[in-house]
């Protein structure tokens, strides 16, 4: 790491550790143009905090670029055009990636960064700070509104469950073979925790920040059902109900694990506390669980939680339930958004050349 990348860092730190503000008092105040003042602020004009990380991110990784080229910004005018157009070269080349049929499909990334630039600058416009955008006339790369996540079919869907449910009887079998019983036992709650999460990644479509924030009292009985109070991207409040099935296991994991605990403390928590203190599982550990169960039913590609969320749509849709009863269970703001999900099987469904009459009565292309 470079001497330039490990001060940002540090700065980036000190930003998002600002105690938050009363925006209507900072609103408006006449910042100053220093680059870090004009980041603080417009970091700090958004709610969330995982928005405020993923926008700190960007932000900075272009002031390391910038700073490893031999050009320091000290001040938000010295973000020029040319210095965007060679960042967007950098990132284009640092982000070439392709499918198996050989198409890029990193483009996302770098017109993500890229987008993440023009609202930091167009922030310093309204607030005077610059007379235009540098990055308005800086051509964003094509990208085709898709999710890009890996999505099970319904046999791998059938496999990564069944695969998690033995391997958590495995483990609570071991217990009382293994030398180590305290070792096990421990394996055998995260086996247990892995079971309990993909059942509610699969059947709610929950986001990892949802699974890792959810508490004891968001759990809630609705008659005969259980609903989820959860707090969602962009702060909106979400209460789906869940399947029968899922309930149960949240219950059972509940009462297993975290009986006795006060209902403002997590459903699900680290393996190890620091000084007593109760943590919530990290993004990290539930991205991890996620993949490593995927391994273990032997899905060989990238799969991750948001797969999850993307599995669930297309299964939902595959069973011609309406689109905005998706959103719903989503907790999509736009419909538009939960259509991306959508694109490849509506794709595969309407594709002529996948219904050539000599495919469908099976007659090959090989030769004799």
């Amino acid at each position: 790491m470079s001497g330039s990348t490990s001060t940002l860092a540090i700065s980036a730190s000190e930003l998002l550790q600002q105690p938050k503000l009363d925006v209507a008092a900072w609103a408006g105040e006449k910042l100053t143009p220093a680059i870090f003042d004009v980041l603080g602020h417009f970091l700090l004009s958004h709610r969330s905090p995982h928005t405020r990380m993923a926008y700190a991110r960007d932000v900075l990784e272009f002031l390391v670029f910038a700073e490893d080229s031999g050009r320091k910004i000290k001040f938000i005018a010295e973000v020029t055009e040319i210095l965007l157009l060679q960042w967007k070269d950098a990132l284009s080349r640092k982000h070439t990636r392709f499918d198996e049929s050989r198409r890029r499909v990193a483009n996302a990334s770098v017109a993500r960064k890229l987008c993440t630039l023009s609202s930091f600058l167009d922030f310093a416009v309204k607030r005077d700070l610059l007379p235009e955008n540098p990055m308005e006339h800086v051509s964003r790369p094509r990208v085709r509104r898709e999710s890009h996540a890996a999505v099970l079919n319904e046999e791998e869907l059938a496999r990564i469950l069944r695969t998690a449910r033995e391997h958590a009887n495995s483990c609570a079998s071991a217990i009382t073979s293994e030398k180590n019983p305290a070792l096990a036992r421990r394996a055998w709650v995260k086996a247990e925790t892995e079971w309990c999460l993909l059942v509610l990644l699969f059947t709610v479509g929950m986001r990892v920040s949802e699974i890792c924030q959810l508490k004891l009292q968001d759990v809630k009985q609705d008659g005969d059902l259980t609903r989820l109070s959860l707090l969602t991207k962009g702060s909106r409040k979400h209460e789906p109900l869940i399947h029968p099935d899922a309930a149960r296991i949240l219950a059972d994991h509940i009462a297993r694990f975290r009986a006795g605990a006060a209902f403002t403390e997590p459903v699900f928590i680290a393996s190890q506390s620091t000084g007593g203190k109760i943590l919530p599982l990290h993004r990290s550990t539930v991205f991890r669980m996620v993949r490593d169960a995927a391994k273990r039913a032997g899905i060989e590609r990238p799969f991750s939680p948001h797969g999850c969320r993307a599995t669930l749509a297309t299964q939902l849709h595959l069973a011609e339930i309406p689109v905005v009863e998706i959103q719903s269970l989503l907790n999509h703001a736009q419909v538009t958004t939960t259509q991306l999900y959508l694109h490849r099987v509506d794709d595969l469904r309407e594709s002529a050349a996948l219904k050539l009459p000599w495919s469908q009565k099976g007659q090959s292309f090989q030769k004799e």
